[in-house]
């Protein structure tokens, strides 16, 4: 298991969803003890990703000047110059193959 373990174990007694339990004991081969410990892990860090995104929808990058990238494309391609040469055949060649697949 990669979760490292922090501190003290406790033990808990709850009631779960059997047909759950079975299936992730049957998938992993893992004890309950690590199951609950990754269920907690997975948990956190989906608790985590949620705040992030909450975070960045209360304060978007590009409405903050100082993270904003001075004369961006506000159509949000923000590429001002031409397409190279090799850019360009690279395209026509994947398009040909893709066409062909």
């Amino acid at each position: 298991m990669d979760a490292t373990i922090r501190g003290m174990r406790v033990r808990i007694s709850t009631t779960i969803d059997e047909g759950r339990l079975e299936e992730a004991r049957r998938r992993t081969g893992s004890r309950d003890s690590e199951l609950f410990d990754r269920a907690l892990v997975a948990l956190l860090d989906l608790l985590d990703t949620e705040a992030e995104l909450a975070a960045i929808a209360a304060a978007p990058y590009e409405s903050d000047p100082e993270l904003a990238m001075p004369g961006a494309d506000p159509t949000g391609e923000n590429y001002l110059g031409s397409v190279p040469a090799a850019v360009r055949r690279l395209a026509k060649t994947r398009r040909a193959a893709r066409a062909g697949a």
